[in-house]
């Protein structure tokens, strides 16, 4: 078994399309409509609301019915960084710059930590509230 994908429920998928491709430094590599971005590092933005459009005009032509039955369930209230993506760069304070210069979201300052050895990193928020690491070299 291995990692297809990693997606990311968005609510503007828009905005996190805007947000990802320029923290990639990239164009997305496939784009479903409004309904999903695929990026080239297993990285892919999900619009659920997309599927709520179409899900009542057309279930049995897009759908199944244990999607369907999925889909409506009750998950209660959406919680963001039940996972956290880990991005590694070979110049940390050049990719902290960068990112705080394109005001794209919330941008941590430089962080240390020397628990079993010397970890360097920073955090950015995505526009759904999803902190996104950043690690690598740091010479400061």
């Amino acid at each position: 078994m291995f990692l297809a994908t990693a997606y990311i429920y968005v609510n503007d998928i828009n905005a996190s399309k805007e947000f990802y491709k320029k923290l990639l430094s990239e164009e997305p590599q496939f784009e479903n409509e409004d309904r999903w971005v695929q990026f080239s590092n297993k990285i892919a933005l999900y619009n659920r609301k997309y599927d709520e459009k179409i899900i009542t005009k057309e279930p049995r032509e897009k759908f199944n019915k244990a999607y369907i039955d999925e889909f409506a369930k009750d998950t209660g209230e959406k919680k963001n960084n039940i996972v956290v993506f880990n991005f590694c760069t070979d110049d940390l304070k050049t990719e902290h710059e960068r990112l705080k210069s394109l005001k794209i979201g919330e941008v941590s300052d430089l962080m240390y930590v020397n628990v079993f050895t010397p970890y360097w990193y920073f955090n950015i928020t995505d526009p759904d509230g999803n902190v996104i690491e950043i690690t690598g070299s740091y010479n400061g």
